[in-house]
C-alpha cells in the first residue's frame, strides 16, 4: 500500500463481498458490449438492457454502502432514462462518457477488495454525463428531469387483465373471495425500487391470490421492477388490511387497495406494459387481439465457487487413476486365474470393474462440462478493445463474431482473452489500412474483423481473419536477415509461407514508427508462447493485399489430455496425441542419414530423428539397432521423430502440475499418476518440435 493511502471500510462479510464482485463483473461485462453497440444500433431492447445493468449496479452498490459508485450509476441511468424517452440521442461524445464511467466504476469496484482508496474523482465524470442532458448547464444535476415521486391513480387509462387472469378472477368471484385492483408508489429518491416491487409481491402472495400484474412478475423476479406496481388480486382479507401490509414497506410512499369485479375491466382494451413519462406513469395500450408476450422461464442454474468445481475435478482425476488400475489388476487377475476353476469370479470382477469404469467416464465427462463455459465471455470483452484501438490508430473498424456459444474449459478460458488482444492489436495497427489508403485501394472505408470459434473431435478452434493489406514478406525475409534471427540462405530458400511465420520469432517487428499500440518487437512470440503453454497451436496465413488469418488451436480442457504412452530408459513419458502423426517400429521405417543426421521419410517429408533421452537433455548414446519404435510429431508447419524404447498404447491422463518440483527441465509440461500408482512426465512436444527447428535454421 502507498503511504497515505487511506482504508476505506465496508459493511460486508467475505461471503458477501464475493457475491456482489461476481455480479459486478457479470455487469460490467455485459455493459462493456451493449454501450459500444448504442452507438450504432441503439434499439429498444438493447437501451433496456443498458439501464437495467446499470439500475442493479446502482442497487447494489448502494445496498453496501459504497457513495460513489451508487452516484456514478445513478447519472449514467439518468442519461439512459433520457435516450429511453427521446430527450438524448445516442453519439460518439454520449458512449465515450459512459465508457469512461464504466471504467471507472471497475476501479471503485475494486476498492472493496483492496480497501484502499484509490482517490478517483468522479465530479467530472458526472458532469460529463449531466452535460449530455443540459448542455447549457452541465453541472445541473440530472435529477431535475425526474419526478420527485410517481402518484397512485397516475395511470393513463386503466389496467386490463389478460382473458387467463379474468377467468381466473371471475372462478375466484364465485368462491366467495374479493377482487380487488391494486396499486402502489415507491418513493422517487428509493435506491432499490425493485426490491421494493418484490417485496410488495411477496405480502401480496401471503394474503391474496395474484393472479395478474403490472409489470409482469417474470419482470419483477428479474429485478426489473420500477417505481410503481399494479396488480388484480383476490382475497378473503378485507381491503384495509392489505393496504396497511403495503404501506408498511419501507420506501412505499402510498398504496390503494380498490373492490373491483370482473365487469369493471371486461371488453376493454388491454394494457400490459407501462413506462414513465416525464411527471407521470403513462400506459402503453394493446388490443386484446395482441399476443402476450410468454413468460420468461426461470433460470434453472446455480451459482457454484470455482474451486469447489477444481475440487470435484480433482477427485474424478483419482478416480480416473484408479479405474485404471483397476482395469489394468483384471487383465492380470484373468491371465493368473484362467486355469483355476474360478471362471465365475474372474467374470464377476470383470463385469463390476467395466460398469465402474463406464460410471466413471460418464461422472468426468459431465463434470468436466460443469466447467465448461462459451466462449462468448471472451468475445463479449474484444469490442471495446476493438473501438478502443482503432480510435488510437485513426482507423474504422467493424469486429464481426460467430460461434459464441461454443464451449471450452474455464481455465482455457481465462487464459485466451490476452493472446486475442495482442492478435487483434496487430491486425488493427499492422493490417487494417486507413480509411484513405483503403478507399484508394477500392475496399470499403471501414475494415473487417471477423473472431469466429467452432469445435472440431476434442479441440476448439478460434480464428481471427482482417480484410487489410496482409504481411509483407519481402520486409518480414528483409528484417529477419538483418537482425541476424534468420540466416540469409535460409531465409532467402524459404517460401511464403513459411516467411509468414516469422511473426513470431521475438523481437521482430516491421512497424514503421513505434506507438503505444505495437511496433517493439513484443507480442506475437507472447501469443505463440502463452498458446503453447496451453498445449496448443496457433498458425498464420496471409495474402499481401488482402489480409491475415490466424488460427488457434486450444484443447478443450487441461485438466485431462489423450496421450501416447511410451518409455524411454524405464521412465514412462505421456506424448499428447494432438501433437503425434504417426507411430511404427524402427524396423519399418524409411530412415536415411542425411549430413550425419538421421532422418526418417514421411509421406514425402524428411523429419530429423532424435532420441527422446537426447531431446530431454539426458546423454544417451544408443545405435540404431531395430528393437526401439518413432514417434513422429508436429507443431504448426514443423515436425521432428522421437526414438522411444516401447510403446505402451493410448490413454487418458490426468495433468498434474508439478510446479517447482519440475524446475526448469526442457520439454516438460507437467505430470500424471499410472495405473500401477507410479509418475509418468508428460512430453511438451510443442517446445522439443520448435527447439529443433531453430537448431536446423541456424545449421
Amino acid at each position: 500500500m502507498a503511504q497515505g493511502d487511506p482504508m476505506l471500510h465496508f459493511d460486508l462479510d467475505e461471503e458477501d463481498l464475493k457475491l456482489f464482485t461476481d455480479e459486478a463483473a457479470e455487469q460490467f461485462e455485459l455493459l462493456d458490449t451493449a454501450i459500444v453497440q448504442l452507438e450504432d444500433s441503439p434499439g429498444a431492447e438493447l437501451l433496456q438492457e443498458i439501464f437495467r445493468a446499470a439500475h442493479t449496479l446502482k442497487g447494489s452498490s448502494a445496498t453496501i454502502g459504497h457513495k460513489k459508485m451508487t452516484a456514478l450509476t445513478h447519472a449514467m441511468e439518468s442519461v439512459l432514462d433520457a435516450v429511453r424517452q427521446g430527450r438524448a440521442v445516442p453519439s460518439r461524445s454520449m458512449v465515450d462518457a459512459l465508457l469512461a464511467a464504466l471504467d471507472a466504476l471497475r476501479v471503485l469496484a475494486n476498492e472493496l477488495t483492496t480497501r484502499i482508496d484509490s482517490g478517483i474523482d468522479i465530479v467530472p465524470l458526472e458532469a460529463n454525463l449531466n452535460a449530455i442532458l443540459d448542455p447549457a448547464n452541465p453541472s445541473a444535476s440530472a435529477d431535475a428531469a425526474a419526478p420527485a415521486h410517481v402518484r397512485v391513480g397516475a395511470f393513463a387509462t386503466r389496467l386490463v387483465p389478460s382473458a387467463a387472469a379474468a377467468e381466473a378472477a371471475r372462478e375466484a368471484a364465485q368462491r366467495g373471495r374479493t377482487l380487488y385492483f391494486v396499486e402502489l408508489a415507491i418513493q422517487g429518491d428509493c435506491q432499490l425500487p425493485s426490491i421494493r416491487c418484490f417485496q410488495a409481491l411477496q405480502e401480496l402472495d401471503a394474503l391474496a391470490i395474484v393472479h395478474e400484474c403490472w409489470p409482469d412478475r417474470a419482470v419483477v423476479d428479474a429485478g426489473g421492477g420500477e417505481f410503481a406496481l399494479a396488480a388484480l388480486v383476490s382475497s378473503n382479507s378485507p381491503g384495509e388490511e392489505i393496504r396497511s401490509v403495503l404501506t408498511g414497506i419501507s420506501d412505499v410512499a402510498v398504496a390503494s387497495v380498490e373492490a373491483t369485479s370482473v365487469s369493471d375491466f371486461e371488453g376493454s382494451p388491454q394494457a400490459t406494459t407501462f413506462g414513465f413519462g416525464a411527471d407521470r406513469l403513462t400506459v402503453v395500450e394493446q388490443t386484446a387481439s395482441t399476443p402476450a408476450q410468454p413468460p420468461r422461464k426461470a433460470s434453472q442454474s446455480v451459482r457454484i465457487d470455482v474451486e469447489r468445481l477444481d475440487g470435484l475435478m480433482n477427485l474424478v482425476g483419482e478416480l480416473v487413476i484408479d479405474r485404471t488400475r483397476l482395469q489394468q489388476i483384471r487383465a492380470q487377475l484373468t491371465d493368473a486365474l484362467r486355469d483355476a476353476n474360478l471362471t465365475e469370479l474372474t467374470q464377476n470382477f470383470e463385469e463390476t470393474t467395466s460398469h465402474l469404469a463406464h460410471v466413471t467416464g460418464e461422472l468426468q465427462e459431465k463434470i468436466m462440462r460443469s466447467r465448461m463455459l462459451p466462449v462468448r465471455s471472451v468475445l463479449a470483452r474484444l469490442p471495446r478493445v476493438v473501438r478502443d484501438i482503432a480510435t488510437k490508430c485513426g482507423k474504422r473498424v467493424e469486429l464481426v463474431t460467430a460461434g459464441e456459444e461454443t464451449e471450452l474449459d474455464r481455465s482455457v478460458v481465462e487464459e485466451i482473452a490476452d493472446p486475442l488482444v495482442h492478435i487483434l492489436r496487430n491486425a488493427i495497427d499492422h493490417g487494417i489500412e486507413t480509411p484513405e489508403e483503403r478507399l484508394a485501394l477500392g475496399k470499403p472505408g471501414t475494415g473487417i474483423i471477423t473472431v469466429s470459434a467452432w469445435n472440431q473431435e476434442s479441440y476448439i478452434y478460434l480464428s481471427v481473419t482482417d480484410d487489410g493489406r496482409g504481411i509483407d514478406t519481402t520486409t518480414l525475409r528483409r528484417k529477419a536477415i538483418e537482425r541476424g534471427l534468420v540466416s540469409r540462405e535460409i531465409a532467402e530458400a524459404a517460401s511464403d509461407a513459411a516467411v509468414v511465420q516469422y511473426i513470431f520469432i521475438a523481437g521482430l517487428s516491421t512497424a514503421r514508427a513505434l506507438s503505444d499500440v505495437s511496433g517493439r518487437g513484443v507480442g506475437m512470440d507472447i501469443v505463440r508462447t502463452n498458446i503453447e503453454r496451453l498445449n496448443g497451436q496457433v498458425t498464420v496465413r496471409s495474402t499481401q493485399g488482402h489480409g491475415t488469418e490466424f488460427i488457434i488451436q486450444l484443447p478443450l480442457t487441461l485438466a485431462t489430455t489423450q496421450a501416447l504412452m511410451v518409455t524411454v530408459e524405464g521412465t514412462t513419458f505421456a506424448v499428447p496425441l494432438v501433437c503425434v502423426t504417426e507411430a511404427l517400429s524402427e524396423r519399418d521405417a524409411d530412415l536415411h542419414s542425411v549430413g550425419g543426421q538421421t532422418t526418417l521419410r514421411l509421406r514425402g517429408n524428411l523429419l530429423p530423428v532424435v532420441d527422446l533421452a537426447n531431446a530431454l537433455g539426458e546423454s544417451r548414446q544408443r545405435p540404431l539397432d531395430g528393437t526401439r519404435f518413432i514417434v513422429a510429431a508436429k507443431h504448426g508447419n514443423h515436425q521432428m521423430a522421437f526414438l522411444v524404447d516401447r510403446l505402451l498404447g493410448e490413454q487418458d491422463v490426468v495433468v498434474k502440475s508439478l510446479g517447482a518440483l519440475l524446475g526448469n527441465r526442457r520439454g516438460l509440461t507437467g505430470a500424471t499418476i499410472l495405473g500401477d500408482g507410479s509418475l509418468g512426465l508428460i512430453i511438451d512436444a510443442a517446445s522439443l518440435v520448435l527447439g529443433q527447428a531453430e537448431l536446423s535454421a541456424i545449421a
